[in-house]
């Protein structure tokens, strides 16, 4: 099939994927040796599609699985390759291995270009229906607005609310945590002890980041899901990145200058 794709198209290609097989023997580490004429099959779509591979950073498997006896075996079946017209164009490109807390597989996350910090601005206050799901948060509500006076004036309510929201800020980032940061803190650690050689299968702690992970993510589609405003589909329906993709299409449609208008009237 990418051969019938290639004598169609003479675009600039990126392929990234579960491909099922590996490059090189040594992408293979443990039991049940592979097929030599798979792997030949397969580099010979990739030289007769002119496909580099991009490399990767992290892990050097992408996929586990465990075996008769309590080892592993371990293999890099997903990767990104790319034709070398793709890569003039992109030739800060990159793939990195992630880790993955309920699959067998980690997810691949392909980059072209270096990230760039982004100016940052006064933060708007913005309730987050997700810190309903802590335990403290309805008492440190209850107490953040009764610690403040009775508010008889419209500017003494613009007040008290004031001083709410910023308790919550802070309670946010020193109680309820925030869920990206930590998303990525447990992430690393369990790419730290996945990557231990002397591993032999999940530890009681690998066990316990992959529980807390799944938590978090379930946290996360529940943000993304308030933020892109759609309200006809439960949290539960584990749709992140639809919630990701309305949000963000949302943003880009509020920011964008649709017409001007000049002094003289003319549009």
């Amino acid at each position: 099939m990418l051969k019938h794709i290639k004598s169609s198209s003479h675009l600039p290609w990126l392929c990234i994927g579960d491909f099922n097989e590996v490059l090189h023997r040594t992408e293979h580490i443990g039991v049940q040796e592979r097929s030599h004429a798979q792997i030949a099959g397969f580099r010979e779509m990739v030289d007769v599609c002119g496909f580099n591979d991009l490399g990767y950073e992290g892990h050097s498997w992408t996929y586990e699985k465990k075996v008769a006896g309590g080892s592993f075996c371990r293999v890099r079946l997903d990767c990104a390759l790319a034709t070398p017209d793709w890569s003039v164009r992109f030739p800060l490109a990159k793939c990195k291995h992630m880790s993955a807390a309920a699959s067998d597989h980690v997810p691949i996350l392909p980059s072209w270009r270096s990230e760039e910090p982004r100016p940052r601005g006064k933060k708007l206050f913005r309730y987050e229906v997700i810190w309903e799901s802590h335990a403290e948060f309805s008492n440190s509500l209850l107490e953040s607005w009764q610690k403040e006076d009775e508010a008889t004036t419209l500017q003494e309510l613009q007040s008290k609310l004031k001083k709410v929201s910023s308790h919550l800020v802070r309670w946010d980032r020193n109680t309820f945590g925030h869920v990206r940061r930590e998303l990525r803190k447990l992430k690393q650690e369990l790419e730290r002890l996945q990557s231990d050689p002397q591993r032999t299968g999940p530890t009681h702690a690998e066990l316990k980041i992959r529980e807390k992970i799944l938590e978090l993510n379930h946290r996360e589609e529940i943000m993304w899901k308030q933020h892109s405003r759609i309200l006809w589909l439960s949290a539960g329906d584990r749709n992140t990145r639809f919630f990701h993709i309305l949000a963000s299409r949302r943003r880009r449609r509020r920011n964008m200058i649709a017409r001007l208008k000049k002094p003289d009237g003319q549009v």
